[in-house]
């Protein structure tokens, strides 16, 4: 009689076993360089390709170049944007990429990687700072695009660049922050404005 039980008993502890290992796992944090990438940047360029046909010679945007389908879409590019940097401003750990991952650029002109996350680790409010600014400025372009407003949106997206710029220059390629200072102390044309 025991074998018989041993045969019944074995399989549903075995199975047991087995269900409690498959539990599901909580899904790691995106990294950020995963969202950079993927969320802030493709979304960003897509937002800028639609304003960029419809700016007139004096940079301003003209309405009369905008359809409504262009203002949802722009509405939505931005509203990505600032989804994306609202999750940056919200992420409990600033890892910027996954061991064997690279950098977008990586070894052509700024940080390497270490330097990169060493700047996060020491500066994490900061950081989080400068993505709640983006996320603040991409809802103003989402507002004004609801409300196919080109006056509202044309400082704001030309605006935009430099709100990238500022948070690069303070953790991608920090070493370029003096060259920057010259520049504009100069009263030359400054490149992240």
């Amino acid at each position: 009689m025991r074998p018989r039980y041993l045969v019944l008993i074995i399989p549903a502890l075995a199975l047991v076993a087995g269900c409690a290992k498959q539990q599901p796992q909580a899904s790691a944090e995106p990294t950020v360089h995963d969202i950079m990438k993927n969320k802030v940047d493709a979304n960003a360029d897509a937002l800028w390709d639609l304003t960029n046909p419809a700016l007139n010679n004096d940079a301003s945007l003209d309405p009369a170049k905008i359809d409504d389908a262009t203002w949802t879409k722009m509405a939505q590019r931005a509203q990505a944007v600032a989804d994306a940097a609202g999750e940056l401003a919200h992420l409990k750990t600033l890892k910027l990429i996954n061991p064997g991952e690279t950098i977008a650029d990586q070894g052509t002109f700024g940080n390497q990687p270490d330097e990169v996350q060493d700047h996060l680790n020491h500066n994490p409010d900061d950081f989080r700072q400068f993505a709640g600014v983006l996320q603040a400025d991409m809802a103003d372009v989402v507002a004004g695009a609801k409300a196919h407003d080109a006056r509202k949106l044309t400082p704001l997206i030309d605006q935009l660049d430099g709100v990238c710029e500022n948070c690069h220059l303070e953790f991608w390629y920090p070493d370029q922050k003096a060259y920057i200072e010259k520049i504009r102390k100069s009263g030359g044309n400054d490149p992240t404005s």
